[in-house]
């Protein structure tokens, strides 16, 4: 899963680059960028429609290098040394743009899932307080705010895990439930972000 998701985090910065460059390009990157569906930020077809500014692609650019290089520690083995280029990244001025938002939302998705993979005291806490962070980034049902609630979901269940090793039935039973609330609420925003797009799917 791990690999899945930086993957898919480098692939979403890199394109929201190519886009970016696209768009100062002219015609011919709003063709390409036309071609891809769901692609966000994509510049107006009409002359008028003005690119993505200088500032938000160069962010972009070292979102993607700062994924990449967490990419090539946590191969390695160095989970916990996969945060520092993340931490680096969330803490950035940030232009504002929606592709920032999307980038910054599943930046903190990905810290708190790397917490949750070390097990290790006060790590719980650190990933549910990335997964807030990463909410106020992504207020509208997309799939960002999808994807965090699923996380804080599995938050909750490792809460709920050690709650119960330590003997908390009550409190582990409370927090399970929560986990499951929280996966549900995920699921209906991402059936919402699939039901807005099949108009003009089908169109």
């Amino acid at each position: 899963m791990r690999a899945t998701r930086s993957t898919l985090a480098a692939w979403a910065v890199g394109l929201a680059v190519a886009v970016g460059v696209a768009g100062v390009a002219g015609v011919a990157g709003v063709a390409a960028c036309k071609g891809e569906p769901g692609v966000s930020g994509c510049p107006s077809a009409e002359p008028q429609g003005k690119p993505i500014d200088a500032r938000v692609m160069a962010f972009l650019s070292a979102a993607r290098a700062l994924h990449h290089e967490a990419d090539l520690l946590e191969k390695s083995g160095a989970t916990r040394s996969a945060i520092a280029p993340l931490e680096r990244l969330v803490a950035m001025p940030a232009p504002a743009a929606v592709e920032v938002d999307e980038v910054l939302a599943d930046t903190h998705a990905r810290l708190a899932e790397l917490r949750l993979a070390l097990h290790a005291p006060g790590d719980l806490e650190v990933a549910a307080r990335e997964v807030q962070a990463g909410l106020q980034r992504a207020s509208a049902p997309t799939y960002f705010r999808g994807h965090l609630l699923e996380v804080e979901g599995l938050v909750e269940e490792a809460r709920a895990a050690g709650l119960a090793d330590a003997g908390h039935d009550g409190e582990a039973a409370a927090a399970r439930s929560k986990a499951m609330d929280l996966l549900e609420e995920a699921v209906r925003v991402q059936q919402q972000v699939i039901e807005q797009a099949l108009p003009a799917d089908g169109g």
